[in-house]
C-alpha cells in the first residue's frame, strides 16, 4: 500500500509532552480537514490541516486541497508513534522537525485587568458586526437584551453567571450550560469555555477566586453531560489551556492595543466553527463584565 507522508509543521506544547515511542493511539472521529486521535491518557490528540491554528494537543500538517481524511482514516483503526513517526493506514506523520506552540506568559496584575476592561466596547462592537455580516447563530443569548438575527429555533437561552451567585444558582447555570445548544462542541460549552478563558489569569483576584473555584468544580463534575470533543476542550481549559487565537486575543486584551488590534484578534476568536467562536467570544465578553463587577 502507498504511504502518503506529512511533516508535520507545528505541534502544540501538551501534544510534544504527551507523546512516547511505542505509543498506540486510535482514530476517534474523521473530518475533512482534521483528524481527531484517541491517546492512551484518554484526551485526543488532533490532526489539524495547515488552515488551522494552533491547539495545545494539535498537530498541524500541510495537506492538500483535496486531502479528505473521510476517505483516509476510519474510526478505530490503530496509530502508532515509533521513532518520531506517526502511522496510520496509508499515512504517515512525522512531527521531529515540527515547531512547538507554547503559551505566551502575560502579567496578570491591576493594570492589565483595567486594559482588558478598557477594550470591553470594541469586542462587543465586533462580536454584533460579526453576527449581522455573517447570519450567525447561537442558542444562547449572546449579549445582554440584545435581539439576534437568525432563525434560532426557540428563544435563545439568557446566561446569568455572577459573582454574587448563589451556589445552588451556579450550579443550576453550569448544569444547564453543558451540553446546550447546536453544534459540533454545543453553544453552552462554547460560551463556558470563553468565560472561563478571560477569569483565568485573574483567577487570584480575591473578588473572583471563590466564583472561579466554584465554577471549574462545576464544570469538571459535569462533563458527563456533553461530547467526546467537546469534554476535551472544557477539560483542558479547567487547566487554563486554551487555542492560539484565544491566547493571542486575552495578551491583547492585557495590553494597550488599539482598537484595530483587539477587532482583528477577535476575528480570529470567532472565525473557529460555524457558531463555536461566536459563542466563545460572548462567553469572553461575560466574563470581562464579571470581572469589571468585580472592581
Amino acid at each position: 500500500m502507498a504511504v502518503t507522508a506529512f511533516s508535520a509543521l507545528s505541534i502544540g506544547y501538551l501534544a510534544a509532552n504527551r507523546l512516547a515511542d511505542q505509543d498506540r493511539l486510535q482514530v476517534h472521529s474523521c473530518f475533512q480537514r482534521s483528524l481527531n486521535l484517541r491517546h492512551p491518557d484518554g484526551y485526543l490528540l488532533p490532526l489539524l490541516s495547515s488552515a488551522f491554528q494552533d491547539l495545545p494537543d494539535a498537530i498541524r500538517i500541510p495537506v492538500s486541497r483535496e486531502w479528505d481524511w473521510r476517505h483516509h482514516a476510519q474510526i478505530g483503526q490503530m496509530v502508532t508513534f515509533h521513532h518520531g513517526v506517526l502511522r496510520g493506514v496509508g499515512w504517515s506523520v512525522a512531527i521531529d522537525d515540527a515547531v512547538c506552540w507554547q503559551l505566551d506568559q502575560m502579567d496578570a496584575d491591576e493594570p492589565t485587568l483595567l486594559n482588558a476592561l478598557s477594550h470591553y466596547a470594541t469586542l462587543e462592537w465586533q462580536l454584533i458586526e460579526y453576527c449581522h455580516q455573517y447570519q450567525s447563530e447561537s442558542d444562547l443569548q449572546l449579549l445582554p437584551g440584545r435581539i439576534q438575527s437568525g432563525t434560532a429555533r426557540h428563544p435563545p437561552r439568557v446566561v446569568q453567571l455572577d459573582l454574587t451567585d448563589s451556589p445552588e444558582r451556579l450550579a443550576a447555570e453550569v448544569t444547564g450550560l453543558i451540553g446546550y445548544g447546536r453544534g459540533l462542541t454545543p453553544d453552552g460549552d462554547d460560551y463556558l469555555l470563553g468565560y472561563m478563558a478571560v477569569l483565568w489569569p485573574w483567577r487570584q483576584h480575591p473578588a473572583v477566586t471563590s466564583h472561579d473555584g466554584a465554577l471549574r468544580d462545576l464544570v469538571g463534575s459535569q462533563l458527563s453531560r456533553t461530547n467526546d470533543i467537546s469534554r476535551h476542550y472544557l477539560a483542558r481549559a479547567l487547566a487554563g489551556h486554551f487555542s492560539a487565537p484565544i491566547c493571542q486575543l486575552m495578551l491583547v486584551l492585557a495590553s494597550t492595543a488599539s482598537a484595530t488590534q483587539v477587532q482583528l484578534t477577535a476575528l480570529e476568536v470567532m472565525q473557529f466553527g460555524a457558531s463555536s467562536g461566536v459563542d466563545c467570544l460572548a462567553g469572553i465578553l461575560h466574563g470581562l463584565r464579571t470581572l469589571r463587577s468585580s472592581l
